[in-house]
């Protein structure tokens, strides 16, 4: 799905418009991969896609959101919404097997069943659903677990029983409220064609060097723009300042460390781009709402539960 680069390739990355590899005897796609890593660039589609993570763990990047994903987790990706998953470093540095990514991607377009089908009585969930999956949502646990059958039937599936099937997974996610929006706003890509470069290489940047010292000027530089001007352009794309957006990027990965358990508190700061201690337990409570020490207890805690 997403591609891993270096910073050598960073001025080559865009925020890609992705045709979808649909077949002529298809309305849909439905598509299970296995791979060793993710690899894809921050794209968009006017096909909305659910997205089903079997094996596999990384960060996402949907909209102005950044958060962690794992296996077991099902996300909806609204039409147009930009929208990055990449796997963490290991998977790229190390080339683990050959099967170390297990996902099912599905991408429909919002009339695949006719401009009118979600004018209908019975539709009126699903439209609301598909007004949400613009701000993309990711669905709890349990509700993935009701797909979870359906999804993997769908795959391989022909016909009408393909139509049927989609339909009623559909009909599942939309008939439940357990799932969490990942932007506090609809994002879509209203960029035009030199914004849609200027951001991608913005953030290409940042998830490539988010845990070394980045200094203003250095990503104003990038985006060819003076540091004040850059300041206000990032805030109005993505309703967050560059510090923000920054400390979000080094939290989540952060968090991943912790959750590993193989390194003490002090080296997690360090390893995920913070100078002092004092800054990234402050920056840790203010996006997690509890200390790194606290975050690790719930999750532990949590695993023993499990």
């Amino acid at each position: 799905m997403y591609l891993y680069t270096d910073s050598k390739n960073l001025k080559a990355m865009k925020l890609t418009y992705k045709q979808t590899e649909k077949r002529p005897e298809n309305s849909f796609l439905a598509r299970q991969d296995r791979m060793p890593c993710i690899e894809h660039d921050w794209h968009f589609h006017k096909e909305m896609e659910l997205i089903y993570f079997i094996k596999s763990t990384g960060t996402r990047y949907v909209g102005n959101s950044i958060g962690n994903f794992g296996p077991g987790e099902l996300y909806i990706i609204g039409s147009d919404v930009p929208h990055l998953f990449r796997n963490h470093r290991e998977y790229y540095a190390d080339k683990l097997e050959d099967e170390a990514v297990d996902l099912v991607i599905i991408k429909f377009e919002r009339n695949f069943l006719g401009k009118d089908f979600l004018e209908l009585p019975e539709a009126k969930k699903l439209q609301l659903l598909f007004q949400q999956a613009n701000r993309g949502l990711k669905f709890s646990k349990a509700v993935t677990y009701l797909v979870h059958n359906h999804i993997l039937g769908l795959v391989g599936s022909q016909g009408l029983s393909r139509i049927a099937g989609l339909l009623k997974i559909l009909d599942i996610l939309s008939a439940s409220e357990n799932h969490l929006s990942l932007c506090s706003e609809v994002i879509t890509t209203t960029y035009n064609k030199n914004e849609k470069d200027r951001m991608a290489r913005v953030i290409s940047y940042l998830t490539e060097n988010f845990d070394k010292k980045i200094e203003l000027e250095q990503v104003s530089s990038i985006a060819y723009m003076t540091p004040n001007a850059f300041c206000r352009y990032f805030k109005k794309r993505t309703r967050k300042s560059f510090t923000q957006y920054l400390n979000e990027i080094r939290i989540r990965h952060a968090c991943k460390l912790l959750i590993e358990g193989d390194m003490q508190i002090a080296t997690v700061c360090y390893q995920s781009g913070f100078n002092t201690l004092t800054n990234f337990n402050r920056q840790f409570k203010a996006l997690m709402n509890v200390t790194p020490s606290e975050y690790m207890e719930l999750y532990n805690k949590k695993v023993e539960l499990d």
